[in-house]
């Protein structure tokens, strides 16, 4: 609903693409959704929910799964960091921020990947960090969830290389 995921809806919509929108913030999505859908004449719909909870992979499954809905790109684009000093921070939202960067992608991929295997070719694009190649000193549990993100998604790209699935990480 803002920043990368914004950017990279919208240009979607421009190569007329219909949209599938996720994010916790529904009054963004909504207006994103009535954005893209007047300014490029696309079916866009939204989810608003905190992918973050452990049932959410789920959740967005079971909506995707929907009649109508083809799905042939999963972008994952949700996460987030903590700044600060790893003792200095709290358990529960170094936690949280691990689970929704690392944890809920590989659900949501996981969850996902029989839907795009229905179509003749697709695409999984995985957004880490810069921080993947290298110790971030106040962003350590950060750095090291786009380590995993750019690993997991190297592995994964082998695994689909020549089968309908193309995988990348941004």
């Amino acid at each position: 609903s803002k920043g990368l995921g914004k950017s990279m809806a919208e240009q979607l919509a421009k190569r007329k693409y219909n949209l599938l929108l996720v994010a916790r913030s529904e009054k963004e999505l909504e207006a994103l959704s009535r954005s893209l859908s007047h300014t490029y004449n696309v079916a866009v719909t939204y989810l608003a929910i905190d992918l973050s909870l452990p049932e959410a992979a789920q959740k967005v499954y079971d909506w995707c799964n929907r009649p109508g809905f083809n799905i042939s790109i999963l972008i994952n684009n949700a996460g987030y960091g903590l700044w600060g000093k790893f003792h200095e921070q709290s358990l529960e939202s170094q936690l949280n921020m691990l689970q929704l960067n690392m944890q809920s992608l590989v659900a949501l991929t996981y969850k996902i990947i029989p839907l795009l295997q229905q179509q003749p070719e697709s695409y999984i694009l995985n957004v880490s960090s810069t921080s993947a190649y290298q110790a971030v000193p106040t962003l350590s549990l950060y750095a090291a969830s786009k380590v995993f993100v750019l690993s997991f998604t190297r592995g994964l790209r082998h695994e689909w290389k020549n089968k309908g699935i193309t995988v990348c990480c941004l």
